[in-house]
């Protein structure tokens, strides 16, 4: 899935994987992956097209 995004050139996606309890973030498309790829279960998080907005890390993987 990496290669479609990152091919098509979208700067970020997340994906929050529910049955390990983590939250995945893919940034800084080249080709036709992704050079940044962080895994976080704790903190706050801002999408690069919103640096002001904050979104809690626990309160996504709580909320499903």
């Amino acid at each position: 899935m990496n290669y479609t995004y990152a091919a098509t050139s979208i700067s970020e996606y997340w994906v929050v994987d529910l049955k390990n309890q983590q939250f995945k973030v893919f940034r800084e498309p080249i080709n036709s992956d992704y050079s940044q790829e962080l895994t976080l279960t704790l903190g706050e998080i801002s999408p690069l097209a919103f640096p002001e907005i904050k979104v809690s890390i626990q309160r996504l993987l709580k909320g499903f």
